[in-house]
């Protein structure tokens, strides 16, 4: 059996997703996970120094270092006890972003994030393995942690209700932050699918419809609420206006305010754009929630979208079903647990019981 080096392995599975129609993004989180778990591995090897010594390494050194070690680490020798250690302290490792305040950080990392990095892990020694890479599959025994069960976080009908009412307030582009609040509260789409929507998903002069790309690369196509065709309305021209001024064009119907570098591999800026990202559109949301005094923890972009399909399915708006496509989820599964009563709704509903003996509940003394 010939040889399977990591890195040109990595490198040519990656290309397979790609030509599968998987998005930049996938393909951005397998290789984050995966290059991450093959420097643990590289270390159990000894092939480069533990995660400690590699830490204190310019990050120059430290890429350079990594490089070789991925070119130079066959998955042949790669065994289970490897994966699993390298797991475990993926999981205990202490969250880089509480780097500042280490004693607000969690001791473990999230089940559903270890969760997802054993699944990238299995995927891809799955894939060695089918294709004659490797003589065994190390990865095949490994089991993901059980996910908590939790319950979507959404903002109040009144909250929701403020958030598209002042989502201009304040702001210095009005009418784009409104574009993106209504984007998320009546269209019920992503934070993905805002920052990359383009002109040319808009269907019809008003419009009446938008294609949206959600994941996995599958569209669905939506109708276009009034609230929503009204934010559009504003803001288009003031779009048009804005790129004008600055003499840039866009494809993304969200465009940012100022336009930000685009930088190739060596760093060197070689164009500007306006394009929105994801980072400017969580920025407009978390402005509107901390003005509304909203924001707090689980309550994000996210949260806009749980609002969206919650009071669409309690009001009866849509059934189980058509929610399912609004929201793109590839199961039903998925879509039912927007089924599920909060213990403070239940608890209320429990008083309203005729057999209760609450004060409303009519039942015979």
């Amino acid at each position: 059996m010939a040889t399977s080096a990591y890195a040109p392995t990595l490198e040519r599975w990656l290309q397979r997703l790609a030509n599968a129609g998987r998005s930049s993004r996938t393909l951005a989180a397998y290789r984050a996970d995966l290059d991450d778990t093959m420097a643990t591995v590289a270390a159990v090897h000894g092939i480069i120094p533990p995660r400690p010594q590699l830490a204190r390494l310019a990050p120059d050194e430290r890429e350079r270092v990594l490089l070789e070690a991925f070119d130079r680490l066959e998955l042949s020798t790669v065994s289970f006890d490897d994966l699993d250690e390298a797991i475990a302290e993926f999981r205990t490792r202490p969250d880089p972003r509480y780097r500042v305040n280490p004693q607000r950080g969690p001791a473990e990392r999230a089940p559903a994030t270890v969760a997802r990095r054993t699944a990238a892990i299995r995927t891809f020694f799955a894939w060695c393995y089918s294709t004659g890479r490797i003589p065994a599959d190390p990865a095949a025994k490994l089991e993901a942690p059980k996910r908590r069960k939790r319950l979507p976080r959404a903002l109040t009908e009144a909250v929701a209700g403020q958030a598209l009412d002042q989502s201009g307030a304040g702001a210095r582009w009005p009418e784009r932050d409104q574009l993106i609040i209504a984007l998320a509260l009546a269209c019920g789409l992503r934070l993905e699918e805002i920052s990359t929507l383009r002109l040319d998903q808009l269907v019809g002069t008003r419009p009446d419809a938008i294609v949206v790309r959600g994941k996995g690369d599958k569209e669905r196509r939506l109708g276009v609420p009034p609230v929503v065709q009204e934010a559009l309305a504003a803001y288009l021209p003031t779009r048009a206006a804005r790129l004008a001024k600055l003499g840039l064009d866009a494809r993304t119907v969200i465009v940012s305010s100022r336009p930000r570098a685009v930088r190739d591999r060596e760093g060197e800026v070689v164009a500007l754009t306006v394009e929105s990202s994801r980072e400017s559109v969580a920025y407009v949301v978390d402005r509107l929630l901390r003005h509304l005094g909203a924001r707090q923890a689980q309550i994000r972009v996210h949260a806009l979208r749980h609002t969206f399909a919650t009071l669409g399915l309690r009001e009866g708006a849509f059934s189980l079903r058509q929610l399912q496509v609004a929201l793109g989820h590839s199961s039903l599964a998925t879509t039912q647990i927007y089924t599920e009563v909060a213990d403070e709704e239940l608890a209320a509903a429990m008083q309203l019981h005729p057999l209760s003996g609450g004060p409303r509940s009519g039942a015979r003394r």
